[in-house]
């Protein structure tokens, strides 16, 4: 997946920008995450190494999805 957290971003907020689906050419749509609380201190890359696993985790697709799997499923609740 494609994923950005330098250049497209809040100056004031911790967020970044996911891609993890593969797409059409033009059809392709990311995902925004914002960290409201950071009580680990993560590092800059460690969303880089979680989002992608996370996102490819559903039982209900064969592909990953556009946001992280326990977002998708709290959402069909």
């Amino acid at each position: 997946g494609k994923f950005v957290d330098m250049v497209i971003r809040d100056p004031f907020l911790y967020n970044l920008l996911f891609q993890s689906q593969a797409s059409l050419n033009g059809t392709s749509c990311c995902t925004r995450y914002l960290v409201l609380k950071d009580e680990t201190n993560h590092t800059v890359d460690d969303p880089q190494k979680i989002a992608n696993p996370v996102c490819s985790a559903s039982q209900r697709a064969t592909k990953s999805v556009g946001i992280a799997t326990p977002t998708y499923y709290a959402n069909l609740v």
